[in-house]
């Protein structure tokens, strides 16, 4: 399994030759192990790539997004390699009651919350403990409401004034790195087998990733602990500001007492989420815990 991001922001004539990516720059060539990377991420202009190294790329089970101009994800390759489980991993999902999904929507939501809070504390802002209120007790008929009131004081002191629908450099960094981190899930709910336009809450007929943006939930903190210190002050996004959002994949986070990347902990989430609708298990989800920003799986690119 891959466990390297790589970007690519500038013109380059991309090949895959012996087992390798080859990226050749104006001023030089890049040799990256296939094996090594999980997902590429470009964001530049003339980036050339033939549908041969597509897809082997597919088969090497690595995701590749392009990102706009706003920092959103304007398309993807993605592997759709069988998994081994698929016919039944699918049948499972298809088949969950509207009981377990509420359930389960009720510990993302509850997780998102501690973590939106746990964000406040460490760094060094206040309303920790009047958002982690809105964690105590979610009646099940109250969740959207919970979460919406938590989300509103959540931003109002993590940054006063912020609107999502903005065209700003905050929005920018925030875009890029929920971008980074959707395309890690997408990629291991389609390697564990799933079908990832079945929601247990999003149901937008139009998005082919409904599963995702349900599963995304508790690591968007992650992103806002990296991004919102120090958000710059232009909407274009420098290299080195993409590049330390990109690295949230690598952060430590908590999964079940132990600290693992970021991306370690979305496919340990996504196999405990499998193996909790294939067997009926009313275990917990495994859900990460937001940890000071370090970390633990560096890269180079």
């Amino acid at each position: 399994m891959g466990f390297r991001t790589l970007e690519i922001s500038r013109a380059a004539d991309i090949h895959i030759r012996k087992g390798q990516l080859e990226i050749t720059y104006q001023d030089g060539v890049i040799l990256i192990p296939l094996e090594d990377l999980a997902t590429i991420v470009c964001s530049g202009a003339n980036i050339r790539m033939s549908t041969m190294a597509q897809a082997q790329m597919a088969e090497a089970g690595i995701t590749l997004m392009i990102i706009d101009e706003k920092y959103h994800p304007s398309c993807m390759l993605v592997p759709t390699r069988s998994n081994v489980r698929q016919t039944m991993v699918m049948r499972s999902q298809v088949t969950m009651t509207r009981e377990m999904k509420d359930q389960i929507w009720e510990e993302i939501i509850t997780r998102k919350i501690e973590n939106q809070a746990r964000v406040l504390t460490l760094l060094g802002r206040d309303g920790a403990e009047k958002v982690l209120h809105y964690a105590s007790g979610i009646p099940a008929n109250e969740i959207d409401a919970m979460e919406a009131n938590a989300a509103r004081d959540y931003f109002h002191y993590l940054h006063p004034g912020l609107n999502r629908r903005n065209d700003d450099p905050v929005n920018s960094c925030l875009n890029y790195g929920y971008a980074v981190l959707r395309n890690a899930i997408i990629r291991a709910l389609l390697l564990a087998g799933f079908q990832p336009a079945f929601g247990l809450h999003h149901d937008n007929h139009l998005n082919a990733f409904n599963l995702a943006d349900d599963l995304i939930e508790p690591w968007r903190a992650m992103v806002d602990l990296i991004a919102l210190p120090d958000p710059g002050t232009s909407t274009v996004l420098s290299r080195t500001k993409r590049k330390r959002l990109a690295m949230v994949l690598h952060h430590a986070c908590l999964m079940d007492g132990t600290k693992r990347s970021v991306l370690s902990g979305i496919e340990e989430m996504v196999g405990s989420f499998r193996n909790r609708i294939v067997s009926d298990n009313a275990g917990d989800l495994k859900l990460p815990i937001v940890l000071p920003e370090e970390v633990i799986d560096a890269i180079k690119e």
